[in-house]
């Protein structure tokens, strides 16, 4: 049971990396970046602003510049369902959407909609229900949270105690609780 991320036409590099966060946090198998508005280099060097780098963050997968035959190939034989995450009347509010087993979330940029291209693509849409529209990455850590949270109230992912849940990430909490 995989997931990932596919960002289109994104705009912040704050936001990118905080998708790449959420995904790392959450279990997603991959974050993968359409488009060329957003910089992600720094000193000809990929870099995530340094605020939301994790100190594991080089063993997660992100794809940058995809284009849509490498996409199309995630889907076709990585048997991924693609998920549209946009503010859509017809969409499903996310309280009520049963994730699928290998979803890949496409998410807009944060000053639009995801392209019509995109959303022909896509098998399922969902919209998050809030008052207000989402920030990129705030909409990411959503969706995540929700895909994980439902999986392991249904049994299907093992729900990990408190103290093995951060283990990954080895910070100052540990010595706390010790």
């Amino acid at each position: 049971m995989t997931s990932g991320v596919l960002l289109v036409d994104p705009k912040y590099p704050h936001n990118v990396a905080g998708a790449y966060r959420a995904a790392a946090c959450f279990g997603a198998e991959s974050v993968n970046v359409f488009g060329d508005r957003v910089d992600l280099e720094a000193k000809g060097k990929f870099r995530l602003p340094r605020e939301e780098r994790m100190r594991a963050y080089r063993d997660e997968v992100i794809l940058r510049d995809v284009d849509r035959a490498q996409v199309n190939m995630l889907v076709e034989y990585g048997n991924f369902t693609p998920v549209c995450v946009e503010v859509d009347p017809s969409a499903e509010q996310l309280h009520h959407f049963v994730h699928p087993d290998n979803a890949l979330y496409v998410f807009g940029p944060e000053d639009g909609s995801v392209p019509k291209g995109w959303r022909t693509f896509c098998h399922r849409f969902v919209v998050i229900p809030s008052y207000h529209c989402l920030n990129l990455a705030g909409a990411v850590y959503t969706v995540l949270y929700d895909r994980v949270a439902k999986r392991r109230l249904a049994g299907l992912e093992a729900e990990l105690p408190s103290s093995e849940l951060m283990s990954r990430e080895k910070r100052g909490y540990a010595e706390h609780w010790e």
